[in-house]
């Protein structure tokens, strides 16, 4: 183990919106996003190659957390933070060996769940949770073709395996999920298209109705999230994500329960393309929710999801679309556009989005005086001029540092290195009009600070 490094339905209205709204927190790839329910400004992001970038300031800034070697293929896209001790965590994902627990808030990592032949154990998405009800007790529901049905009852430290879903249900679990008012209900999110529900905590699994009453929506979907309403349990979004190209017609989509996961049925965007979706309680009693698009790859193709953003504040009767939201580029030089997963922060509310280009926060101002959007952290002080950037680094870091500057879309319009960290000049004469995000520091460890440039 490596030491931690410090540091659609018919006439569906959709309105357009700015995408100014979405703010950039830290552009490096980013999958899975994990909260502190005592402490609101405690974040881990799940990165990969067994990393995670986490932040004490609520984003303002970040160190870089390696839980296991970095000389493996894999991504953090699963993970879960006990309401029993905030202390233990557990992350899984794609290529992953088994499952990772910390106990001491991070410091260490070990893993706590193997495959008995050594082969990878993939939690594709969101794929690891904690019981609604019962805390400090977990389920896992690992992906490809094994189809296992795994559970913990002493906060992650040990695991059993409690069931195998039938192939003849699926060739494969994408997701898990629970509704909060019954901790005997657990849901699968499966390719194919087919949501699997057990109503004996995960002993046995058939089928629910997802389309019309149909049993699958076709054999290239996948549902890759489902999530219930706070306000109403009984009521449940699910997303379907298009995986080929031949076979996008009528696929794809938001679908709703609201009879508990008995039925779910499309209620918006078909022939489209999703992979993430969140809801918190909204105004005027409905639900707010949240949708992130998504596509295979970086190869021309039909399929209409990456970049896509959707908002309804009124429980799918309406949609907004985030349509300028101009994607940058992360640090494995990848540009597509997909949304892995959205969260609510449970103590404040607030919405994150983890993409392949970075974290984001949905910044929604309650009074002219407040934003969201973390402002600068505390060392560092930054004066902006007509012609240029001032950056003063109260506590500088004694190895070689650098500096960037993004959009607020993630898009990187600037860099260079920290020539002298008590007042660094950096030039924004050729930066446009607008609010952007500076980076401070080195590949572990650093700091960030929101600036506007005036015209």
């Amino acid at each position: 183990m490596k030491k931690l490094i410090v540091l659609c339905i018919v006439c569906l209205s959709i309105l357009p919106v700015s995408g100014q709204s979405w703010k950039l927190v830290n552009p490096k790839l980013s999958f899975t996003i994990l909260f502190n329910a005592q402490n609101a400004t405690s974040i881990w992001a799940g990165n990969w190659a067994n990393q995670m970038y986490r932040s004490f300031d609520g984003g303002s800034s970040w160190e870089l957390v390696e839980i296991g070697s970095t000389d493996v293929p894999n991504f953090i896209s699963s993970g879960a933070r006990s309401t029993l001790d905030t202390n233990v965590m557990i992350v899984g994902g794609f290529g992953f060996d088994g499952v990772r627990r910390t106990s001491d808030a991070g410091v260490t990592w070990k893993r706590v769940l193997t495959d008995a032949r050594r082969a990878l154990m993939y939690y594709i998405s969101e794929a690891l949770i904690e019981d609604t009800r019962v805390p400090g007790t977990f389920y896992g529901a690992r992906g490809t073709t094994n189809n296992g049905i795994w559970k913990s009852v002493d906060n992650g430290a040990t695991w059993d395996s409690i069931s195998v879903v039938p192939s003849q249900i699926t060739r494969g679990l994408c997701t898990i999920a629970q509704r909060a008012d019954s901790n005997n209900i657990l849901f699968v999110g499966c390719k194919g298209g087919v949501i699997a529900r057990s109503d004996d905590q995960g002993r046995t699994w058939r089928r629910v109705p997802v389309l019309r009453g149909d049993l699958s929506i076709s054999g290239d979907a996948e549902i890759p999230k489902i999530v219930f309403s706070r306000r109403v349990p009984t009521t449940g979004y699910a997303v379907v994500a298009i995986t080929a190209p031949d076979s996008i017609r009528d696929n794809g989509g938001l679908l709703k329960t609201v009879d508990g996961g008995a039925t779910w049925d499309r209620i918006a965007f078909s022939d489209t393309s999703l992979w993430s979706v969140a809801v918190r309680d909204g105004g005027d009693g409905k639900d707010d929710i949240f949708l992130g698009g998504f596509r295979t790859s970086n190869l021309p193709t039909s399929i209409i999801g990456d970049g896509l953003v959707f908002r309804s504040s009124n429980g799918g009767d309406s949609w907004q679309r985030f349509d300028d939201i101009q994607w940058g580029v992360n640090e494995r030089e990848d540009t597509i556009r997909n949304v892995w997963s959205l969260h609510i922060n449970p103590t404040t509310n607030k919405v994150y989005m983890a993409a392949e280009t970075g974290t984001f926060i949905f910044d929604e101002a309650t009074s002219v005086s407040e934003s969201l959007a973390p402002s600068s952290h505390a060392t560092l002080q930054c004066a902006v001029t007509n012609t240029e950037l001032i950056v003063r680094d109260l506590d500088p870091d004694d190895a070689p540092s650098t500096w960037s500057i993004y959009s607020m879309q993630g898009i990187l319009v600037n860099q260079g290195s920290v020539l002298d960290a008590h007042e660094q000049h950096i030039t924004t004469s050729s930066l446009p009009a607008g609010q952007y995000l500076l980076t401070w520091g080195t590949t572990q460890r650093f700091r960030t600070a929101l600036f506007i440039v005036r015209r």
